[in-house]
């Protein structure tokens, strides 16, 4: 089995110290001036916090990631502007650009996408999601039901194939029309952007399987792991897809001894408590996605503070990150050689693609790219797409 690591760009602030915390990188924070960064963080500073990010995608590529993965949220920097911006300071390096079908028209997402795809030598990866809670989606204007943004989803692939692969494309459907349209000229020389998506709903998970090349995961236990890729494996067979493949987000606390990382974790762990963020987590309950995963229930039913050691669900896999609100909230937390061990568990699984960060983001990438992605060397392989054959389109005439 193959594997391949991609890394997390913070779109919504560096995360050394607790979210929000003035000691961090950049401006998103509240309060007291930045100490985090050489910058006034105003419009026109030579500075900015882009150019911050910028050295994290170099640091990226330079330490062998193969791409970035660009997260969504309207407290954070837009994926796709951010994308554009900061290909061109990179040779190599793929950015997974997360978006909302309700965020573009099908012709639109795919002209931008033909049209970066021309200028990066096709790195671009889209991540289709369709919003977490429904408090969330109405602060940006969708008032869609959460089925309903799955089944727009849907029609949204369906026109943007037919676009991408038809000079002279019809589609009549619920939610899109199309009466002739399509790539012509050299645009068509762009291949399709790689297809990720997440999401634990039937509805997210269907989505999944009739056009996701990757389905995105957050860590759990493995056996619950094991048991979510059976089940989307079964859904895509149903569609003539047998080639879905499957990636995980997991952050990494690593060092050189096993003692030396939990240090390192139990200081996030006391500042988050200490801070009290645990409480300010279950305050904003109603803002995150509609799913907790396992662990997520099982704290969240007790009323008392947990200790440290108790947030591990597996070896080394420390889901304390997730108690003092920072996401995707699973860590990998022990020496470099159980990292590695955890990880090629997780490849044996059928996870192929990981998604590996630290914080700060910056100096974890060369720590990451030294002391766990050498190990895999021999086994990795550049994301294809393996599926050609898209899905037969929905609407008659498409």
């Amino acid at each position: 089995m193959s594997i391949e690591f991609f890394t997390r760009l913070p779109l919504h602030g560096e995360t050394q110290f607790l979210p929000g915390d003035p000691r961090n990188r950049g401006d998103w924070h509240s309060g007291s001036d930045s100490t985090g960064a050489v910058s006034n963080f105003a419009v026109g500073d030579h500075f900015t916090y882009i150019d911050y990010l910028g050295q994290i995608a170099r640091a990226a590529e330079i330490n062998g990631f193969g791409g970035a993965l660009m997260v969504n949220a309207p407290s954070g920097e837009e994926p796709w502007t951010v994308c554009s911006l900061l290909a061109r300071e990179t040779r190599t390096l793929s950015y997974v650009t997360a978006f909302q079908p309700y965020h573009y028209t099908p012709w639109v997402a795919v002209q931008q996408a033909a049209t970066y795809q021309r200028a990066t030598g096709n790195r671009l990866v889209w991540n289709i999601i369709n919003g977490g809670s429904d408090a969330v989606q109405r602060q940006v204007g969708d008032f869609s039901d959460h089925d309903e943004r799955y089944a727009r989803a849907i029609e949204f692939m369906d026109v943007v194939k037919g676009y991408w692969h038809s000079e002279n494309f019809h589609y009549q459907g619920r939610f899109y029309q199309a009466e002739g349209g399509g790539l012509r000229g050299p645009q068509k020389k762009a291949e399709l952007p790689l297809i990720c998506t997440a999401g634990s709903s039937i509805a997210a998970r269907e989505f999944a399987a009739r056009h996701a090349d990757f389905y995105l995961m957050r860590a759990e236990h493995p056996d619950e792991i094991r048991t979510l890729i059976a089940d989307i494996r079964e859904r895509a067979l149903k569609h003539g897809r047998s080639n879905i493949r499957f990636g995980l987000s997991i952050d990494v606390i690593t060092r050189e001894t096993e003692a030396q990382a939990l240090a390192e974790a139990k200081r996030f762990f006391d500042e988050g408590v200490a801070k009290g963020a645990v409480k300010a987590v279950a305050a904003h309950a109603g803002l995150r996605s509609a799913r907790k995963l396992s662990y997520e229930n099982e704290y969240a039913a007790k009323d008392e503070t947990r200790p440290f050691d108790d947030f591990f669900i597996y070896p080394n896999v420390w889901a304390g990150f997730g108690y003092i609100g920072i996401p995707p909230g699973l860590a990998l937390v022990g020496s470099y050689e159980n990292v590695v061990a955890r990880i090629r568990e997780y490849n044996q699984l059928g996870i192929d693609l990981f998604f590996l960060a630290g914080y700060p983001h910056l100096e974890e990438a060369y720590r990451l790219g030294e002391h766990i992605l050498p190990h895999f060397r021999g086994e990795r392989a550049p994301l294809r797409r393996i599926d050609t054959q898209a899905p037969a389109l929905r609407a008659a005439g498409g």
